[in-house]
């Protein structure tokens, strides 16, 4: 501590200074003779706290510290001891053959005190391989059968870790745990979450704990608190079937301890669709805490009231008996308290009484001695009396004008902007004070991002004001801030007045005209096309251009999915075609033959990651797709696996920089328009100079409604020169790539046999006629057809075509389970009106697939 200013306390922590090189260095006292334990125990405190915040090791360097830390286990120094098995579990991720220490630790296990032993056998788990689960088994039970809680309670937290990778060795244990569970109540709470965990998802098992419970087996509270986690997760499950777990946990909300009641309560009042008669028990509990002359300390008071006012939300009736009560802690010293008492309060009380509430909050200094979290629940509350007392908005509105002009966060004023938004909303004729009082706000504003929203909300009210034009100068003003993003917002709001108030369009071009000669390439665009734009006075480009672009994307996208569902869904399933004896030649889709060796690396590259492993080998792989230029610092380039439920997103990450490291390396992907779910991404840990690295991202799709249209990606990556471990993380766009239907085809060339293949299948067809009204000529448009499907192409795709028709037949196979066979005859011809048409036929496969690839097209 730094005493030499009294205002103002300076705490350095120790190890804040210490670097890994010099760290390393000072470990080596761990081979001194003799050993200098004080010296040992620095080392040790300083490496920990440099992996604690985020400093890798290599694994050359882990290895030897590790094996060189070794010699410390025939030290009897008690605090040099658990400070080293700490450090062995740090580091036996990073060391190959960390395995070999587990002798040592046997040792400690078996002659070792109590202390040592529960240390060794949790550093064990850590150090282990594979091989010697069949000894840990042995181990861990015997330390269960100790007479010391510290060993029975580390077998059990060991036995938990075993049971995430090797789920079947805990299961010989349950006899033992149920003993240990009944015996010794300091090693009940795991003792439960292992038998919870080997009986997962048991509702028989849950019940015997409850049995136990209720015969006063089960003593520990922690325990207790556990047990009733389990029953709230099985009555969340189904509620109706539940009642007997139900009356259990009411019954735990008269316990004597204060951790298991507020845990009961907690465990009632989270429940969904239950009454106010079933919460009302668990409100009358928390009403024991809110009495000021109860020995309760303001900690219980403190949850008691946060669980209300989240209950008052829900079931206001059930909570609004307690309003007399909760006034008087409206007063309370402690501002959170008296702050939660409000909130609560707020939600149950009635319209004559929010002034009153509100009063308190306004003064001078309540709010600002807020936290942002608090502020927040007010603010939230503001929402919720707006809905149910609209006539009180004009009070509302007063409050969120102060509350707005305090310090917080972006988060905070994002809230309370949202909140006002509402309750102008809700009541028009407070729009224009809202929108007046958001305008001058932005002035002051240091929060970019909560400046463009209020921008943008008001290019769409403002036009509605009865005086539009008093708003203009307010937004011009951010249109010379030194954010380019802002003066871009700004500019696109101004046009979208211009456009949809034509009074204000000769002003308004003026401004924009000033505009024009920005340094941002964003701001100066802008204003020269809405300038250019504004002064054709073309009533119908401003529209489609201005004013209803966005409508018109959202309409447009959502007409196309709604069409392409009812397609698809009008189309009943039918068998697939039964070719007989036909061979079919082995293409990409069923191995790597003939595949590229950038798509042969990738696969391999696919193999090493476990997780991937799980989800099979893919079915097929598109050729690389480069995001970055070839000579940038980095070059990524995407390659998309596809299989019949996922489609994996494989980023080749190539660092081309000197003596630069990339750290914490993700690739970022924007898949709304896919219409898939992501289930998880790979990032890289590290990419060394002139190194190459994979990072993944995981996708989950209905077959046979295949995703496609564009992803947008951003590179984010820490950049840290040679000797340096810390650098600040930075976002930087890549290229965005599209993801199609023929990314889920792969070309199979059948040959000879295409005919018989096409005349067996020719019950199974489907059929479509299409204009191509983008095409220019009969050879671009087979040349987009070809490009579409991706199938392999009999003869060829004719680089020109001089007649006025062209048929083209293609084969494939489709990225489901069964590899589905599809063939397709592709007429591409000139309609009487010299535009170019196709007529489309596909068979193969079930009528659900040829009627999606048929809309698709």
């Amino acid at each position: 501590m730094d005493y030499h200013d009294e205002d103002e306390e300076e705490y350095t922590v120790p190890f804040s200074k210490g670097e890994k090189t010099s760290t390393i260095q000072n470990c080596r006292c761990f081979n001194a003779v003799p050993l200098n334990e004080d010296a040992c125990i620095d080392a040790i405190t300083q490496m920990l706290y440099l992996i604690y915040t985020g400093v890798t090791l290599s694994e050359a360097e882990a290895t030897d510290l590790y094996f060189t830390s070794t010699k410390l286990l025939q030290s009897s120094h008690t605090k040099l001891r658990r400070l080293h098995y700490i450090l062995m579990k740090e580091l036996a991720p990073l060391v190959p053959e960390s395995f070999i220490a587990s002798n040592s630790l046997m040792v400690d296990i078996k002659n070792g005190n109590d202390s040592v032993k529960s240390n060794a056998i949790r550093t064990l788990y850590a150090v282990m391989d594979n091989t010697m689960y069949s000894a840990l088994d042995r181990t861990i039970v015997e330390c269960m059968n100790s007479r010391s809680p510290l060993v029975v309670n580390a077998a059990l937290v060991t036995g938990l870790h075993v049971a995430h990778v090797n789920p079947d060795m805990p299961k010989k244990w349950a006899t033992q745990i149920t003993e240990v569970m009944k015996d010794r109540s300091k090693a009940q709470y795991p003792a439960i979450a292992l038998l919870h965990r080997i009986r997962k998802n048991d509702r028989l098992s849950v019940m015997r704990m409850i049995e136990q419970a209720k015969d006063s087996q089960i003593r520990s509270p922690l325990a207790l608190c556990l047990l009733i986690k389990l029953c709230t997760e099985l009555m969340q499950e189904d509620f109706d079937n539940s009642l007997d777990i139900y009356r259990f946990v009411s019954s735990l909300t008269q316990h004597n301890s204060d951790l298991v009641m507020l845990e009961a309560v907690k465990s009632i009042c989270s429940l969904r669709n239950i009454t106010d008669k079933e919460v009302s028990p668990a409100v009358m509990v928390l009403h024991l805490y809110l009495s000021t002359t109860s020995n309760y300390n303001a900690v219980s008071m403190f949850a008691a009231l946060s669980q209300l006012s989240q209950v008052a939300t829900t079931h206001p009736a059930a909570v609004s008996p307690l309003n007399d009560t909760l006034e008087t802690l409206v007063l309370n010293p402690n501002r959170v308290i008296a702050t939660l008492a409000i909130t609560t309060l707020l939600k149950t009380g009635t319209e004559k009484t929010i002034d009153r509430l509100i009063a308190p909050l306004t003064s001078s200094n309540y709010f600002s001695s807020l936290g942002d979290e608090f502020k927040a629940v007010i603010v939230d509350a503001m929402r919720v009396l707006n809905a149910k007392f609209p006539s009180k908005y004009s009070v509302l509105l007063s409050f969120l004008f102060k509350a707005l002009q305090d310090d917080g966060s972006a988060e905070l004023k994002k809230c309370i902007i949202d909140t006002m938004m509402d309750i102008a909303s809700a009541n028009p004729s407070s729009n224009d004070v809202v929108l007046t009082h958001l305008a001058n706000y932005i002035d002051d504003c240091e929060f970019p991002a909560v400046t463009k929203s209020v921008l943008m909300h008001l290019a769409e009210e403002v036009p509605h004001c009865a005086n539009p034009k008093k708003y203009v100068r307010l937004i011009y003003n951010q249109a010379t801030l030194e954010q380019a993003e802002v003066r871009a917002v700004a500019i696109t709001t101004l046009a979208k007045l211009a456009a949809r108030v034509p009074s204000l369009r000769p002003s308004i071009c003026q401004l924009l005209k000033r505009s024009c000669s920005d340094r941002a390439d964003q701001v100066r665009d802008r204003a020269h096309f809405y300038y250019k734009l504004l002064l054709s006075n073309d009533e119908g480009l401003i529209k489609a251009l201005v004013t209803d672009v966005a409508k018109a994307v959202q309409a447009h996208r959502l007409q196309h999915i709604a069409e392409k569902q009812q397609k698809v869904s009008a189309v009943g399933k039918s068998d697939s075609v039964d070719v007989q004896n036909v061979p079919v030649a082995e293409g990409p889709a069923s191995g790597e033959r003939g595949a590229s060796a950038a798509v042969q690396q990738g696969r391999e590259q696919l193999r090493k990651i476990q997780q991937l492993r799980e989800l099979g080998e893919p079915i097929y792989t598109q050729e690389p797709v480069a995001l970055t230029d070839a000579d940038s610092e980095y070059v990524v380039a995407v390659l998309k696996h596809c299989y019949a439920e996922h489609v994996v997103l494989q980023f080749r990450v190539k660092n081309t920089m000197d003596g630069v490291s990339f750290r914490r390396v993700a690739v970022l992907c924007n898949t709304d328009e896919l219409e898939v779910e992501p289930l998880y991404a790979i990032p890289i840990e590290c990419v060394e100079p002139g190194a190459t690295g994979y990072s993944y991202v995981v996708l989950q799709y209905s077959s046979p409604e295949y995703p496609s249209g564009t992803v947008e990606s951003t590179f984010r990556f820490a950049m840290t020169e040679e000797g340096d471990e810390e650098g600040e993380e930075d976002e930087y766009p890549l290229e965005s790539f599209d993801v199609d239907v023929k990314d889920f085809i792969a070309p199979v060339d059948f040959g000879s046999q295409f005919e018989k293949m096409w005349e067996a299948a020719q019950d199974k067809e489907t059929t479509g006629t299409y204009a191509l009204s983008s095409m220019r000529n009969v050879t671009a448009a087979v040349h987009a057809v070809a490009e579409f499907f991706g199938m392999f192409v009999q003869g060829g795709v004719p680089e020109k075509i001089t007649t006025p028709s062209h048929v083209l037949l293609m084969s494939g196979t489709v990225c489901d389970a069964s590899r589905t066979v599809v063939l397709v005859q592709a007429r591409v011809f000139v309609t009487q009106d010299n535009a170019v048409g196709l007529q489309l036929s596909l068979r193969g496969g079930e009528a659900e697939l040829r009627e999606y690839l048929n809309a698709a097209c």
